[in-house]
């Protein structure tokens, strides 16, 4: 008799471990499905100033991470510490690159950025090598939303909805620890899949949370943000705020780092 109880209280005790573990997986299916949906990778951003600026993205990103993380046993703190400012902390430039860019029939202008080699080695790379081989000549800055970003570099695709990286096929890229706090950041835009090609976007103005924890910032514009700031300002056409006129980069390369 006594031997059958204890059969029995282990079978018990067993099954409600089996109940527990399932019920635990299911929350834990359900979150990464919550965080997913809200950090899933889009074609760029594609909303308006008003509505950019009536959210606070990065306190909605962060919060979904943070009770993702609390169902899944793990800690954000690591992660927001490893957050970057490049403000205070502005990461090392290993390499410079321009791309020349002509809006409409208009004088050219040059706009250099300096990569962050170090922090961000694969990304930049790709960068490199796409300027490097001239890859984005003949592309163009699609989408422009004035005082927020202004996005181009579809290498391959004049739509805007693919691009090629240098190494063939899209990749993840090293990290996000560079916060979007800084006018002149250059990210690279995420496909569907979620990893990175030839798409870049630039940031217009201090306050680009919302790209924070999605987007790798990988440069900042050492060099000709006056013109970045003219195509900011060209006319665009609604819903996808495609410039009206043509706004092309017409050339690209590698400078030495005391060229700027």
């Amino acid at each position: 008799f006594n031997i059958s109880v204890s059969c029995n209280h282990i079978y018990w005790r067993k099954d409600i471990k089996t109940n527990l573990v399932a019920k635990n997986i299911m929350l834990r299916f359900v979150s990464l499905a919550l965080l997913f949906r809200t950090i899933a990778g889009f074609s760029g951003p594609q909303l308006s100033l008003s509505a950019a600026k009536s959210c606070d993205r990065r306190s909605a990103i962060r919060s979904t991470f943070a009770s993702a993380f609390l169902v899944l046993g793990g800690n954000p703190t690591p992660s927001v510490a490893a957050y970057i400012d490049p403000n205070t902390d502005l990461p090392t430039v290993t390499k410079r690159v321009y791309l020349d860019v002509q809006i409409g029939d208009k004088e050219p202008g040059k706009i250099v950025i300096g990569l962050f080699g170090e922090l961000m080695p694969r990304v930049s790379e790709n960068f490199e090598k796409l300027c490097e081989g001239n890859s984005y000549a003949g592309t163009t800055f699609y989408r422009v939303l004035s005082d927020f970003t202004i996005q181009g570099g579809a290498v391959g695709d004049t739509t805007g909805k693919t691009g090629q990286s240098a190494f063939g096929s899209p990749f993840e890229p090293d990290n996000y620890r560079v916060m979007h706090s800084k006018e002149g950041l250059v990210s690279m835009v995420r496909g569907l899949s979620g990893g990175v090609d030839s798409r870049f976007f630039i940031n217009c103005n201090d306050d680009g949370g919302w790209a924070d924890d999605k987007y790798a910032a990988f440069g900042i514009v050492e060099k000709g943000m006056d013109y970045v700031k003219k195509i900011e300002k060209v006319d665009v056409s609604p819903p996808k705020n495609s410039p009206k006129v043509p706004v092309k980069i017409i050339g690209s390369g590698v400078l030495s780092n005391d060229a700027i």
